[in-house]
This record gives C-alpha cells, sequence and structure tokens, in this order.
C-alpha cells in the first residue's frame, strides 16, 4: 500500500513483488526489506506445486532477507518476525526439496524476485538429505496428546523438523537395530549465503546442536521430544508390558536390540534394560531427559533390550548377554572400534540386576547350589544341556566398562514373597521349556540339591526369581565384578525420616538395592521405585557418570 502496489498484488502479484524488488535494491528500507520478507513467503506458498524451483528462489529470497535480524533473535522472548520469517522458509524448502527435487547434491537454479540462487545441498557427517526420510515435517506440526513428559526443545535458528523413515526390509537388513516401528530423528533446517550460492543444510541434531553462521557460533533450533513422541505413538497397539510379563512365551519374537538412531562408529554405545512388566517404550518419558543433554545425545549411542519380563532373570540375562554379543558381531566384528569396547549399561530394578549378570563371571557358584552331580551326568539332551550352559555359565562381557544400576533388587525384594507377588507368579504361564523337561526327568530330580529342590516347587519365572529366599540372587553376588568395570548405583528412599538400612523404595529395600563394590552410591530422597527414574537428582547422577565415562566434567 505505501508502494503503491497493492492493486497490481492483487492482480499479478509476480509483477509487484519484481517491483518491489527492484525499489529495495536500488534505495534499500526497513519497511521495503520486511514487507519483501513476508511476500516472497506467501508467493513461495502460491507457487510450490506447480513451479517448485520458482518457489524455492521466493522463499531463499526471505530467508536471506531476515537471516541477520533471526541470528540476533536468538535467545530472545518470543519468536521475533524475522526469526518467523526465516524458519517458515528453511520448513519450506526442505519439504520442497523432498518431494520436487531429484536425487543430486545439486538441486538447480531457483529464480526470486530480488537474486537469483544457486541451490546445493550441504554435505558431511552432520548433514541429512532431506530425501533420505518418508516424512518430514516441522516439529511444530506435531502435538503430543497423551504424552505426559514435558518437550525438550532448544531454541536457537532454523526451523526445528523431524524426519520419520519407516523400517522395511531393506532398512532392517543392513541395520538390525531399527525398530519395527521406524526412527523419527530431530533435524534443523537453515541456510548459508555467499553471493547468489545458498546451501541448505539439514542436521541431524543428534551428532551437534550448533553450527556457525555469519562468523557466529549459534545454537541450532530443535525439538527432541517431538522425535519421541513420533515413535511412541506409531508403537500403540504394540507390545503390552503386562501381556509380555504374564505371557513371555508370545513375545519370544520381541526380545532384540533397539537403537534410538542408526549406529553411528563414532559413539559410545549406552545399552538401557528396563525392569519387571515394562518394555523398551518405558523408557521414553527418561529418553526425553536424556536428549536434552548436548554432550550425551551427540556422544552416545543409546540402545535399548527389549525383553518380556517373565522369564526367570537367568534367562532374561542370558538373552541380554545375546543381544549385546550380536550387537558386537555384526557393528564390530574385528574388535577395531574402541568406542565398542567401551560401553555403558544402565539398568532399572529387575533390569539392573540382569545387567550386574553382564559384569560378572558365574563361576560354578550357580551350578553347584543347584546340582550335586557333574551336567554331563544329568542325561540330559544336547538342547537342554546348552541351554542349562546358556543361562548357569557364563563370563563377564569384555566391552562393557561402566554399568549404573537403578533401584536394583540384587537381594530380592519381599514383594515378591508377599500375596500379591506369589498370586503375579502364579499367573504368569511359562511356555513348555527345557527346564520343565529336565524337572520330568528322574537323573535330574535325584542331582538337586535342598535348595533347588526348594526352587523347583516354586513357577521358574521373573516374579518367584526375586525372592529374597532366592539362592541364585545371593550367588550371583559371590563373583566379582570383571576388573576394569566401574559401577554406580542409584537407590531411592521413600520416607526421608528413615535410617539408611531401614529405607526403602516402596518395592526394594535399601539393603537389597546397595553393592559394597559400587564406586559411587546415589540416595535420591522423596522417590518411590518408579518416580525416581526420571527424578532430577537421578538425571544429574546420570548426566555426571556419562560425562565422567567421556572423561569430561559436568559444571
Amino acid at each position: 500500500r505505501e508502494e503503491g502496489l497493492l492493486a497490481l498484488y492483487r492482480e499479478d502479484s509476480g509483477e509487484a513483488i519484481g517491483i518491489l524488488a527492484e525499489r529495495y535494491l536500488q534505495s534499500p528500507s526497513e519497511t521495503r526489506r520486511r514487507a519483501l520478507v513476508e511476500v516472497s513467503s506467501d508467493q513461495g506458498d502460491r507457487l510450490t506445486t506447480q513451479q517448485p524451483m520458482r518457489a524455492l528462489g521466493h522463499y531463499l529470497d526471505a530467508a536471506r532477507l531476515s537471516e541477520k535480524g533471526a541470528i540476533a533473535s536468538i535467545g530472545q522472548e518470543g519468536e521475533p518476525f524475522d526469526q518467523t520469517a526465516y524458519n517458515y522458509s528453511a520448513a519450506r524448502v526442505a519439504r520442497i526439496i523432498r518431494e520436487h527435487t531429484g536425487s543430486t547434491r545439486t538441486v538447480g537454479v531457483a529464480p526470486g524476485a530480488v537474486w537469483q540462487w544457486r541451490l546445493t545441498l550441504a554435505e558431511g557427517k552432520e548433514m541429512v538429505d532431506p530425501r533420505h526420510y518418508d516424512i518430514l515435517a516441522p516439529a511444530s506440526w506435531l502435538k503430543m496428546k497423551g504424552v505426559k513428559w514435558e518437550s525438550s526443545k532448544q531454541d536457537g535458528l532454523g526451523a526445528a523438523m523431524v524426519g520419520y523413515r519407516k523400517t522395511t526390509e531393506a532398512v532392517a537388513k543392513l541395520d538390525p537395530l531399527a525398530p519395527e516401528s521406524g526412527r523419527a530423528t530431530p533435524l534443523n533446517a537453515s541456510f548459508r549465503f555467499s553471493g547468489q550460492n545458498a546451501t541448505f543444510k539439514l542436521h541431524n541434531l543428534m551428532t551437534k546442536s550448533t553450527a556457525t553462521v555469519a562468523g557466529r557460533e549459534v545454537s541450532l533450533a530443535g525439538d527432541f521430544s517431538s522425535a519421541l513422541a513420533f515413535i511412541y505413538y506409531e508403537q500403540t497397539g504394540g507390545v503390552s508390558k503386562l501381556e509380555a510379563m504374564l505371557r513371555p512365551g508370545d513375545f519370544e519374537d520381541k526380545i532384540r536390540m533397539y537403537s534410538v538412531e542408526p549406529f553411528r562408529p563414532d559413539k559410545t554405545p549406552l545399552v538401557l534394560v528396563h525392569g519387571l512388566m515394562s518394555t523398551a517404550e518405558g523408557w521414553m518419558p527418561f529418553l526425553n531427559e536424556l536428549l536434552s543433554e548436548p554432550v550425551v545425545r551427540e556422544n552416545y549411542q543409546i540402545v535399548l533390550f527389549n525383553y518380556p519380563t517373565g522369564n526367570n532373570i537367568a534367562r532374561n540375562a542370558a538373552d541380554l548377554r545375546d543381544g549385546l554379543r550380536r550387537f558386537r558381531n555384526h557393528y564390530d566384528p574385528k574388535r577395531k572400534n574402541p568406542k565398542m569396547r567401551n560401553m555403558v549399561i544402565l539398568g532399572h530394578s529387575m533390569g539392573g540386576v540382569i545387567s550386574n549378570m553382564q559384569i560378572r563371571n558365574s563361576g560354578n557358584h550357580l551350578y553347584d547350589s543347584i546340582f550335586t552331580k557333574d551336567l554331563e551326568s544329568l542325561g540330559l539332551a544336547e538342547t537342554e544341556k546348552s541351554e542349562m550352559r546358556r543361562q548357569i555359565f557364563y563370563r563377564a562381557n569384555p566391552d562393557i566398562d561402566r554399568a549404573i544400576l537403578m533401584a536394583a533388587p540384587f537381594r530380592g525384594s519381599e514383594f515378591a514373597s508377599s500375596r500379591i507377588g506369589s498370586f503375579g507368579a502364579w499367573l504368569i504361564r511359562m511356555p513348555f521349556n527345557v527346564v520343565d523337561a529336565m524337572l520330568g526327568n528322574s537323573e535330574v530330580v535325584s542331582a538337586l540339591t535342598e535348595v533347588g529342590q526348594q526352587a523347583s516347587l516354586r513357577p521358574i519365572n521373573s516374579v518367584s526369581s526375586l525372592r529374597p529366599d532366592n539362592p541364585t540372587l545371593h550367588d550371583i553376588l559371590k563373583s566379582p565384578p570383571r576388573k576394569g568395570v566401574t559401577i554406580h548405583t542409584i537407590i531411592a528412599q521413600t520416607d526421608p525420616k528413615d535410617l539408611l538400612l531401614e529405607s526403602s523404595d516402596g518395592v526394594v529395600p535399601y539393603t537389597s538395592a546397595h553393592l559394597d563394590e559400587a564406586h559411587s552410591e546415589k540416595i535420591i530422597l522423596d522417590a518411590d521405585h518408579r518416580s525416581m527414574v526420571t527424578h532430577p537428582e537421578t538425571m544429574e547422577e546420570v548426566y555426571r557418570t556419562l560425562y565422567l565415562h567421556l572423561g569430561k566434567k559436568r559444571d
């Protein structure tokens, strides 16, 4: 209106924008700049479907004109005009490249009203191609209904995006850690300009969340919760944690390792092991907190072990052992990657118990507490002897150098012996397996120790194996941790007024969760067995420990 172009704009928007651009280049003003930013974005919207390259040119005009103001507004309250315009242009360019361009790094010539651009895609380990994803959307489009964790975001330059890629057979073959639900990645879309050359950058924020723009190091806008929520919604209707506990035999195919992102050899594996009546999905609120810490998400390869929790702890520990072995054999078969030999394992509750079994050698403690005769003399079939060896005889994983064990009932829990626990153990329906077969063998029964005879009278499942009178738990602790492994325990105390030795988290008493070998022990006050997982003090201790593992100090 001020330029006398409003009527022409309504009749022929392209011509009006061209005239305004000429006037701006001849005599720049703040009013003309802001007007060009707005109408260029609007023109890009009009041209996206029919003339995508021209649309790109108009979005690049808007981004270039708003770049300086967008950088200056980082960290300010709200979202100022330039930041909004820049971010909008970046998001639109990302989607046009994904939907309307070929597969080469050079996108092509994109004519705008102000400048004619030569557009290319940035390369490098922190960059991804928009065309890699099946869905690419601004994070602001995703609404987290029903998700009970607070949104974890980072303010900064560019558009916070989420890229989703489904897991096809081809993807799974190359990436066996890919979840069936696919992966969603937190991304950032931004530009670098040099003359009339424009480089589009789609950053993977799991590798780095800052960048140098116009000679200044700036943070990149990101939304880490939206990516997790995307996976969370894709998982709905999947494995029921209650059913997986009550009918573990129906979920054998779900025993496997998953990773938050595709494997990166430059990251240290951090393996998360969930507890009783849970699944890998149960880590989502914890992951939401974990990924808010740049040092953690940029340096750790987060891997989750999923298993049906109705099986006994020896079987679950054996499955975890096998999963870790397959993980190593696939991604580091020649054992040349030092990162793969410097793993951290973090387990909660029963997950802490079976994680603890990964860092110890069994010796003959477990076997001798159950049997009086040599394994070869029990008259077992080869398959039965093989499964016996898998569960009872094991060696410490040489690749795990640090363990964080949270609320773990190393010496059992009275809850497992209570009426509710006994009823739960009775409800768990185990498939007919090798243990049932062995207990039907007279040679085996005659070779049972008194302890073995008592154990054989109970259901052989996760709940019964967590009873305080289960000798297996105490036998596990007879073997010291592998030399070189550093252990940290985190223990909740529901009532701060209780004496420490008499305290409990409501499920696991302190005396069961304590380990003499622990290098550090953190007590979380006013927290129970479940809430302690995402308690601020728990997260701070986890951060501290993960920094320590990297040789860094957390401020």
